[in-house]
């Protein structure tokens, strides 16, 4: 019987490193809370753009303009759980 490919557990490979600070930010998790988070960040429309890099880990990327980076920042200090960024 074949065995059907069930993935890496990523749900993208975009990229892996945040080179410019000013339109990404990594930041970590509980894996539990991604889809929470996930929602939260969806509500506000256009802000950022996310993306899962290791969801088992907890870590996931934000993508976003310079200029709407502050805001993103006030967000993840006041999310009511725990979120650390990590550099």
């Amino acid at each position: 019987m074949v065995r059907r490919y069930r993935g890496d557990g990523c749900v993208s490979r975009f990229l892996d490193s945040c080179d410019d600070p000013s339109a990404c930010i990594k930041v970590k998790m509980k894996p539990a809370q991604i889809h929470y988070f996930t929602k939260i960040m969806e509500a506000y429309c256009h802000l950022v753009f996310l993306s899962p890099v290791r969801p088992r880990e907890g870590i996931v990327a934000l993508y976003a303009t310079p200029d709407n980076m502050p805001e993103v920042r006030e967000i993840l200090a006041n999310f009511p759980h725990p979120v650390e960024i990590v550099e």
